[in-house]
């Protein structure tokens, strides 16, 4: 399946939001609509790139899921990745994860923040950042387990 690409912020590409191996495995359009693409870009704008001018490249594992590939990697159903407000970050050791979980919850004006790992040593960071900045939560969370 042949995806366009541009640049949604000056670092962020609109392939890096909304790749996934999942889907191009089982043949699913993860395809965000306008709304979707709105919240994209404003993630990008409000967390990726206050993160990288800090930080330097940091890898995106997971940002927008269409409903049946969220389903396919286990997401949960109430999802910010379903609305394209979300992303999870791949983190390069648990130091520099933590780092980057002070950073944002020190910085960003976020609705969720979990540090997150899985049974079989898995880590990542997942923040959302609401399009209505004003339904942010500040709910931040350094050891969460992902079942």
């Amino acid at each position: 399946m042949k995806r366009e690409n541009f640049m949604l912020t000056p670092h962020f590409s609109y392939e890096e939001m909304t790749r996934s191996e999942w889907a191009e495995r089982h043949g699913i359009d993860n395809t965000p609509d306008e709304l979707q693409l709105l919240a994209l870009f404003n993630l990008c704008q409000k967390l990726g790139e206050p993160l990288r001018e800090v930080f330097g490249p940091i890898r995106v594992n997971s940002g927008f899921r269409c409903p049946e590939v969220n389903e396919g990697v286990g997401g949960v159903g109430a999802s910010k990745h379903l609305t394209g407000e979300a992303m999870d970050i791949h983190l390069p050791s648990i130091e520099v994860g933590r780092e980057y979980f002070e950073f944002i919850r020190k910085n960003i004006d976020f609705d969720q923040l979990l540090f997150e790992y899985n049974r079989f040593g898995a880590r990542w960071i997942h923040c959302s950042v609401l399009l209505d900045a004003t339904k942010n939560r500040h709910q931040a969370i350094l050891n969460y387990v992902q079942r």
